[in-house]
């Protein structure tokens, strides 16, 4: 089950995701960059471990190896939180300029994200360009907003925060678009 809250920086995501993820799961995985406020204090109860892991390693690889360690038995029990996945992606966005290795990880990422097995709720952000974007900042913008909507595809439940209201986008009669 796929569930993604985004908005803007500092509209209340990652308080609103693990409040929500707490009514969902007993257990659970909260992987966050540690770009932002510590939120720990915040996780649940004991059966939430918190990985701080930085932008180093690729969320690609700590999501499939999460996947692989987990008992899929248990899979409805248990909850990853991303935060955020927009973090995520302006690391591997930096480290590499060649844009068909970029992307490649974002479609690895997106494969891994679709694939894990249990609860997924994926923290990210509305992205907004500038009025006179240099090139790079326009190609990521338009890459993450695509990884979105893709997301939002897939997802069951979707939550946009504004101002730390969150709003059930899936559940408003909205029209997509095809």
């Amino acid at each position: 089950m796929l569930i993604t809250v985004t908005g803007g920086i500092g509209s209340g995501k990652t308080r609103f995701a693990l409040k929500y993820a707490a009514q969902m799961s007993r257990e659970g995985v909260y992987l966050s960059t540690g770009d932002h406020d510590p939120v720990i204090p915040e996780l649940p109860s004991a059966h939430y471990r918190a990985i701080q892991a930085g932008n180093g390693p690729k969320l690609t690889e700590v999501v499939t190896q999460i996947n692989r360690e987990s008992n899929l038995f248990l899979a409805d029990q248990r909850i990853l939180i991303v935060d955020s996945l927009t973090s995520w992606m302006a690391a591997s966005f930096r480290a590499t300029e060649d844009l068909h290795e970029q992307r490649l990880e974002t479609q690895q990422l997106l494969d891994a994200l679709l694939s894990y097995q249990g609860k997924i709720l994926v923290i990210t952000n509305e992205m907004h360009g500038s009025l006179h974007p240099s090139e790079e900042e326009r190609i990521f913008t338009a890459r993450m907003a695509s990884v979105n909507r893709i997301l939002q595809k897939n997802a069951e439940q979707m939550y946009m925060l504004v101002s730390g209201l969150a709003i059930d986008l899936k559940s408003q009669h909205v029209r997509y678009e095809e």
